[in-house]
């Protein structure tokens, strides 16, 4: 079960305390908790973390006097001087998301925004942007020591977009408008605008990478992290490694060929993954009941509620992405499958409806060999999994070996 810890909570608690010192040079424990007016033992709990992870370290010289009595003055607490962040932009299908991100797994500040990609002129200066907004919510001075920007699209290291079809000659007039910059390889230019080493990947790869090193995946080498809500895309982990493919199109989830008399897709292929099972698809099954204006998150919420029509448009969605990712699985043979975090508490039939298709296009052995699980992270994951990747490209780029 998924706790919401709310404001109060380990999470809120621990960005409240960075959040007081970043505009404080140094707070005792008592200072902490009186200016986050939380208790004192969430303070004590959420400083102790953080100075186990290395981004607080005690302040040198006395603490001023805070109440009468005897004893040893209370220690004072500064974040550590060595602290870095990660600056982790993510663009979906849908929304605009940017945060500044600890490799230890926290989000210290946090912006998003609805968003459409297609229509950027300059990626680089709306990361800049971006993160400039979530620098101003974590109201932290702390330097970058990398940034990484994950796209909604199939990306090549070093290239660009990665073509899914050949583009038409000559363009039709109606084709929507589509960047330039996506045609070549901006992390130069981000490394330029920021100062720091930065890296593209796209947004699947990404979730995949926060819930390996931070989340429902930690600790397991074969993985395949199916990303459903905002676009479809999976993230593939082989021996504890992302598993890009020659052009980066490994797990284009979305274009796995389902039916040969299908509609056309835009890679060209009829009857796609992407085209038979989408969000579109489960709102279409949907707006009879809940009429016209019916979002996704609506359906997410009537599935949570136990809404018995909508849960087994879920399951069927489930047992189709299923039956037809069978196949990749008996390749990959993984060990564990995480379903995208942010289901939430809807996440249930879709995951029956996995079972029932694997385990029906499967051979025993393999499907009994592997677990389902939903995601720990929710719509942190990309940002978590950027983090990750910064931290392992600069540990790369300087001969070490992280584990």
């Amino acid at each position: 079960m998924t706790v919401n810890h709310g404001p109060a909570g380990p999470r809120g608690a621990e960005r409240s305390v960075v959040e007081l010192l970043g505009r404080h040079e140094a707070l005792t424990r008592s200072q902490l908790a009186r200016l986050a007016q939380l208790p004192l033992s969430t303070v004590a709990g959420a400083t102790a973390r953080l100075l186990a992870r290395g981004l607080l370290q005690e302040a040198p010289g006395p603490a001023a006097k805070e109440a009468r009595g005897r004893g040893r003055p209370a220690a004072r607490l500064r974040l550590a001087r060595h602290a870095t962040l990660v600056g982790a932009v993510v663009i979906t299908h849908r929304v605009a998301r940017a945060g500044l991100v600890s490799t230890e797994g926290q989000v210290f500040g946090r912006f998003e925004t609805p968003y459409d990609w297609m229509q950027c002129p300059d990626i680089v200066a709306e990361s800049v942007r971006l993160l400039a907004r979530a620098r101003d919510d974590a109201r932290s001075t702390a330097p970058m020591s990398g940034v990484v920007l994950g796209l909604p699209v199939p990306y090549r290291q070093g290239a660009g977009l990665s073509m899914l079809a050949p583009a038409p000659d000559p363009v039709p007039a109606d084709r929507p408008p589509m960047s330039a910059w996506l045609f070549r390889d901006v992390a130069p230019d981000l490394t330029r605008a920021f100062g720091v080493p930065a890296s593209v990947d796209n947004v699947c790869n990404l979730a995949a990478l926060g819930e390996l090193a931070f989340g429902a995946a930690r600790g397991r080498r074969h993985v395949i992290h199916l990303h459903l809500v905002t676009g479809m895309g999976a993230g593939l982990i082989v021996n504890g490694q992302l598993v890009r493919g020659a052009n980066g199109l490994a797990g284009e989830l979305s274009h796995l060929h389902v039916d040969s008399v299908g509609p056309m897709c835009r890679c060209g292929a009829r009857g796609c993954l992407g085209v038979i099972a989408t969000t579109d698809h489960l709102l279409e099954a949907a707006r009879p009941l809940f009429g016209p204006d019916v979002s996704i998150y609506d359906v997410l919420g009537l599935a949570a509620q136990g809404e018995a029509t909508v849960r087994r448009v879920l399951d069927d969605f489930g047992r189709l992405v299923g039956s037809h990712l069978a196949p990749a699985c008996v390749m990959l043979n993984p060990e564990m499958i995480v379903v995208d975090g942010t289901l939430g508490p809807a996440a249930a039939p879709v995951i029956e409806g996995l079972h029932d298709g694997l385990r029906r296009h499967m051979p025993a052995g393999a499907y009994r060999a592997l677990a389902l699980t939903l995601g720990r992270l929710a719509d942190d994951a990309e940002l978590l999994g950027a983090a990750h990747l910064a931290q392992t490209t600069n540990a790369a780029a300087r001969g070490l070996m992280l584990p």
